[in-house]
């Protein structure tokens, strides 16, 4: 049974404020390994974008598993579908939220499997939850 908005609201309060919406594109092919993409290169990149904004923000703190941000993401995908993700991102107290913006960035560009402009946009959780509860998703993964 799928969640409803309501329960997808509660989850989603239950994990903490978040800051950004980041909406990133991802190719169906590697641009230079011939490699289609698959859940599970779908996930890996997801935690992979996530881990790289922590370690260049947080640094040994982040290596060592005592700090980072607190983020959410899930994958979209179809057959008739680019595939993309959604992610959820929170910016701590003690860190300016506009380094925080800059380092999304700054890593969107590392990726390899992404297409197009990252999308960044404040985050409000009712317009994030319609956004991506619109025709459903296949997996939520928290990080």
């Amino acid at each position: 049974m799928n969640p409803t908005k309501d329960d997808f609201l509660r989850f989603l309060i239950g994990q903490g404020s978040f800051d950004w919406a980041v909406t990133i594109n991802l190719m169906k092919r590697h641009p230079r390994y011939q490699t289609y993409i698959t859940p599970e290169i779908f996930e890996k990149t997801g935690r992979h974008y996530l881990a790289l904004v922590n370690k260049r923000i947080f640094k040994r703190q982040y290596q060592y598993g005592h700090i980072r941000l607190n983020s959410i993401f899930c994958m979209e995908y179809g057959e008739h579908k680019r595939p993309h993700l959604h992610f959820a991102i929170g910016s701590p107290p003690q860190i300016d939220k506009d380094s925080v913006l800059a380092e999304l960035y700054r890593s969107y560009k590392l990726m390899d499997w992404v297409k197009g402009d990252v999308h960044i946009t404040p985050y409000h959780s009712s317009v994030w939850i319609n956004y991506i509860l619109k025709t459903g998703f296949e997996s939520i993964a928290i990080h």
